[in-house]
């Protein structure tokens, strides 16, 4: 090779050398990375997709905030007092209905529950007892409580709380059950009415595949063939958001988060294993479940079985 006042030409290419990202707009298949290599870079008129940061703007608080003020002042008034108090108190239908059994204790204390507590993703593929499952739902977002209110025309109304909290009280997530093994309960599809302390069977077999096949995340990372069921948080964003607007996407998502904590110490008391899991193809979960994923959509799931 040849050489000139003591460098070469591959000295100049090293130093000379750096990592190019590709700008999004000439790139078909864009990953996350690639988004994220290129922020900031995006030239007039060709901004790249970013909604979940135009969610966060979206959603900010500013001063003043008169409507949002207006807005919750109509929940004081006794006709919204009344509809609070009858939320998730619908009558349940006597063939969909599944009474639950007794809770079982759950007597670990609490910091070593916090301290116990792990993603498991394997199981051993013995059910679960109904009655561990319905310790579980209540500790998760069951009624630990209620109140009287008076209302200003005269008369009362009884409010319910829950072992999770919830902005306004308003409650917007709702669990739906997948029992793939639980002793004493056929395998379906079910919705837990806190209210009424029961589930509502929605679903047989056949929807149960149907939610199993939404789910992207392989058998070797979770075994969905060994667990004994799946809970799926279903929210109704705007039970939120009539009184709180944009932001009470994240309240939801708040209660959303309480709700599954709740979930996992429970199971982690009763000696069971659980893990997160929100890899599903929304559409296909949403036509499984039958909503609409708009008014009502999946937002988190949680596996759950009997430890190996």
């Amino acid at each position: 090779m040849q050489q000139d006042s003591g460098f070469d030409e591959f000295s100049v290419g090293i130093n000379a050398y750096r990592v190019m990202a590709p700008e999004a707009r000439a790139v078909g298949v864009r990953t996350h990375q690639l988004r994220f290599d290129n922020l900031g870079a995006e030239s007039a008129g060709a901004v790249s997709s970013r909604v979940a940061e135009d969610f966060l703007t979206a959603s900010r608080l500013r001063a003043p905030d008169r409507e949002g003020v207006l807005s919750a002042s109509d929940y004081f008034g006794d006709t919204m007092v009344t509809t609070l108090a009858q939320l998730d108190d619908d009558p349940v239908p006597a063939h969909q209905r599944v009474e639950l059994p007794p809770s079982v204790p759950a007597t670990m204390e609490l910091g070593e529950a916090l301290m116990r507590r792990r993603s498991v993703r394997g199981y051993s593929g013995d059910p679960v007892a109904a009655a561990e499952l319905a310790t579980v739902l209540r500790l998760a977002d069951g009624v630990t409580a209620e109140a009287d209110i008076e209302l200003l025309r005269g008369g009362r109304e009884t409010y319910r709380f829950r072992t999770a909290p919830s902005g306004g009280g308003l409650f917007p997530v709702a669990l739906h059950v997948v029992a793939l093994d639980v002793g004493g309960l056929d395998m379906g599809v079910y919705r837990y009415q806190p209210v009424r302390d029961v589930l509502v069977r929605e679903g047989g077999q056949a929807d149960v595949d149907r939610v199993l096949d939404a789910f992207t995340t392989p058998g070797t990372a979770i075994s969905f063939d060994t667990a004994a069921a799946l809970v799926v948080m279903v929210a109704s964003p705007w039970r939120s958001m009539r009184k709180y607007g944009p932001r009470g996407l994240r309240f939801v998502l708040h209660e959303t988060g309480c709700i599954t904590q709740n979930l996992h110490l429970a199971v982690t008391s009763l000696g069971l294993g659980s893990t997160d899991c929100a890899s599903f193809v929304d559409d296909r979960l949403h036509a499984a479940l039958g909503i609409d994923g708009v008014l009502r959509a999946a937002v988190h799931a949680v596996v759950l079985g009997r430890l190996e």
